[in-house]
């Protein structure tokens, strides 16, 4: 086989290298009209990625509130249990003298 980098048209001549299969342009119209006739989708395939998405949404939700839920009741009770541990260090006369002093000066 002869590898040309350049051709010349002359080499080539008038023959046309393409050509058109028979009744190309008399089936065209049939064929692109079969390939595009309209399909009826159901509604039900329609909903189903929706109804994923938001099924995934309200779990996410339910998690988060469920978190923020257990989150703030250890939160409420380290602080329970913190002032407990305050209080337990702290004798009477101390809580007593804090809160008259407190009340003698308002």
């Amino acid at each position: 086989m002869k590898n040309n980098e350049h051709i010349s048209l002359n080499e080539i001549g008038n023959k046309i290298p393409f050509t058109v299969p028979e009744n190309y342009f008399e089936q065209f119209a049939l064929n692109i009209e079969s390939q595009t006739k309209e399909v009826t989708i159901p509604v039900r395939q329609l909903l189903k990625p929706w109804m994923f998405m938001a099924a995934a949404f309200i779990g996410v939700l339910l998690f988060a509130k469920v978190t923020y839920s257990v989150y703030s009741t250890s939160q409420d009770k380290n602080n329970e249990n913190y002032e407990m541990y305050v209080m337990s260090q702290l004798d009477e006369s101390v809580v007593y003298d804090y809160y008259v002093n407190n009340d003698n000066s308002n």
